[in-house]
């Protein structure tokens, strides 16, 4: 997968905070699959006070398959202060799930170490589900343009972007072809 290859890479041998580490998926978690896994210096998780209840009511994710792991803390990325700076801070999914994108993306900034690097992944917009019903924890999508403006309006400029398959373990031919620009990886940098 694309997005897991390439954030095992950046993350080795860096401090880093993962937001939205609980996820909402049984059979997929970027936590569990690779950070945990890989070769960061020190790993921090944070995820909404209600993140175990929003997986177990909205989809069906019994505790079993949820992370626990003490790294994890339960806070409010809007606001919350950790009293230190990170290397690398990654958002797998979360920015459209977040109520005040602003305050976010703000409060990472005050966390990102100077030379640190910001990875955001996000549905693309543009792309083909938003004719379908989309996941009712959505309270905004981005497409390349909008995502971009706001990570300038706070303080970010994008190194790289790029658009993959979406965070399916598996697609088939036909699929993949339908998928192509389902989802959005930036990386960005303070300005």
């Amino acid at each position: 997968m694309v997005r897991e290859a390439f954030i095992r890479k950046i993350v080795e041998g860096k401090d880093v905070l993962d937001i939205g580490s609980i996820g909402q998926d049984a059979d997929y978690s970027l936590w569990k699959d690779v950070l945990v896994k890989s070769n960061a210096n020190s790993l921090t998780g944070i995820d909404f006070y209600d993140s175990i209840k929003t997986a177990e009511d909205k989809f069906n994710v019994t505790r079993e398959h949820l992370p626990f792991d003490n790294r994890i803390i339960f806070g409010d990325m809007e606001n919350h202060v950790f009293h230190k700076k990170f290397d690398i801070i990654i958002a797998g999914d979360v920015l459209e799930h977040v109520n005040n994108q602003g305050l976010f993306l703000n409060n990472i900034h005050l966390h990102l170490a100077d030379n640190g690097k910001l990875v955001i992944t996000t549905p693309n917009a543009k792309w083909l589900t938003v004719i379908f019903k989309p996941n009712s924890t959505h309270t905004l999508w981005h497409d390349r343009f909008t995502l971009e403006y706001i990570l300038h309006l706070n303080g970010f400029k994008v190194t790289n972007f790029a658009y993959y398959y979406g965070n399916k373990k598996h697609y088939s031919w036909w699929k993949r072809i339908l998928a192509l620009r389902q989802a959005m990886l930036v990386v960005a940098e303070k300005t």
